[in-house]
């Protein structure tokens, strides 16, 4: 009998296929392998790394024998045939009686390629994605196995530092994804890394389409028609440029600013110790810079951040607050398109600084528009990546929305935040701010744009309109 933990990291909208794909799956594990005991551990996650690493420390705290990694995007009964022996792989992989082992899944986008890897060879590029020819149907020993399905004995955290993930980054063409992560350190204490390629897991497309071995070549000839991996506007234009500016200002290259934001996130661990979190946030220094723009620089955050600004017409042009602002790459985009713009966040924290020296530095915005403190009546508020570090978020956002124009806007990215591991997320009580945000006459056009009744009377909270001079 083993104890085995299934850890799951979750987005936010889980998708219905891979929910059904997955009952059916618990419910085969618990009737076809009673011998063993079964513990599910699914983690929310807005950064890998963080839900991979509660994973882990949750599995051993109950003894578990046996880790298995799943994705949420992968559907392990593709061929929907009646009695097919999809959910025995784990069956199979468990006789296997390997360290780290794995099933081929392939990518859903781009050249859909195998997600396994080998070793190069190449000091400045290490690893390269396994091609079709080196699939052996078989199980076969690799150098990296892909984290959407992979079986570990749980022993091999006993020969592994932690924290066993880190985040994940690219510098000088590696992708130091947390599978590469894993398996690199689980090889460097002696630990073999295998996938059994004769058992190929479905991959769920965003558009529903499950990726697999029998249609992936139809996907590749479809890309490549479309002219293959585009590159994306964001990257080259406005995050290019604030990449650019967090250079200038620090006066670290890419691959230090990297190394910096890695050394932020092992200081979070500190956040507790500071009675006064505005202590904590004025000394990280640099770190705090760097760590923004990593973190910024995402895809799914550089994603976010596009359809925010798509919420703003062309043409129209406002009044906005920026409530704890930091680098502000989304105000300062804002600021540059000819909106005013007031920021406001905490003086002598790095990113704060840092964006007020690139505002008075670039003249592709006009620094008359920008302010630094509280004023109105507002057309718009911004609260991004903000509610969730402020203890009094309460009276905080009473004040901010109190300045708001009636049918004023209320931006923020809060509700699609599920990080609770942050330790620097300090109200993450999504149902206390929804339900302020309603007594205070805001009302929910979408999880990221609210907008302020102008018939609100009052309720559990007072909405104020408050005439501020627009001098």
């Amino acid at each position: 009998m083993a104890r085995i933990a299934i850890g799951i990291p979750v987005f936010q909208n889980y998708p219905p296929e891979v929910a059904h794909d997955y009952m059916r799956m618990f419910y085969h594990f618990g009737k076809r392998m009673p011998e063993h005991d079964f513990f599910l551990i699914p983690k929310s996650k807005s950064e890998q790394f963080r839900a991979r690493n509660a994973i882990v420390t949750t599995a051993l705290q109950f003894n578990c024998d046996y880790l298995l990694f799943l994705d949420d995007d992968h559907i392990f009964d593709w061929k929907e045939v009646p009695n097919h022996d999809a959910y025995d792989f784990l069956q199979k992989l468990l006789d296997h009686d390997k360290d780290i082992v794995g099933c081929l899944y392939y990518h859903r986008t781009g050249e859909y390629r195998p997600v396994l890897m080998k070793h190069t060879g190449d000091p400045g590029n290490q690893y390269s994605f396994m091609n079709d020819a080196e699939i052996k149907g078989e199980l076969q020993r690799v150098d990296v196995q892909g984290g959407g399905v992979m079986l570990i004995k749980t022993k091999i955290f006993d020969k592994i530092t932690p924290p066993y993930f880190e985040p994940e980054m690219q510098t000088k063409g590696i992708s130091l994804g947390t599978d590469i992560q894993l398996c690199k350190k689980a090889a460097e204490a002696g630990f073999d890394v295998w996938c059994d390629t004769s058992i190929v897991v479905g991959h769920l497309k965003q558009e529903k389409e499950i990726v697999h071995s029998e249609n992936r070549s139809s996907f590749i000839a479809d890309n490549a028609l479309r002219g293959g991996l585009a590159e994306d506007w964001m990257f080259q234009n406005w995050l290019a440029g604030y990449r650019e500016d967090v250079r200038a200002y620090t006066g670290l290259d890419d691959e230090t600013i990297l190394e910096m934001a890695i050394q932020y996130n092992e200081g979070q661990t500190n956040f507790r110790d500071f009675d006064n979190p505005k202590d904590y946030y004025r000394q990280l220094g640099h770190e705090q810079i760097c760590r923004q723009a990593f973190f910024h620089s995402r895809p799914a955050m550089a994603q976010q951040s596009l359809i925010i600004l798509k919420q703003f017409k062309r043409g129209f042009r406002g009044y906005g607050l920026d409530y704890g602002c930091g680098s502000a790459p989304v105000g300062y985009e804002l600021l540059k398109k000819g909106h005013r713009m007031d920021f406001v966040d905490l003086d002598g924290a790095t990113a704060y600084e840092f964006h007020k020296w690139r505002v008075d530095k670039n003249d592709d915005v006009d620094s008359d528009a920008a302010g630094w403190s509280l004023g109105g009546p507002y057309d718009f508020v911004l609260f991004l990546d903000a509610i969730e570090h402020i203890e009094d978020w309460e009276a905080v956002m009473d004040e901010a929305l109190g300045r708001l124009k009636p049918r004023g806007i209320l931006v923020t990215n809060y509700f699609d935040n599920h990080d609770y591991n942050n330790p620097e997320h300090i109200s993450m009580d999504h149902n206390a701010v929804a339900q302020f945000l309603a007594d205070t006459g805001m009302v929910p056009k979408s999880n990221t744009l609210w907008i302020k009744d102008d018939n609100f009377m009052g309720g559990a909270k007072r909405a104020r309109h408050i005439e501020v001079s627009a001098a």
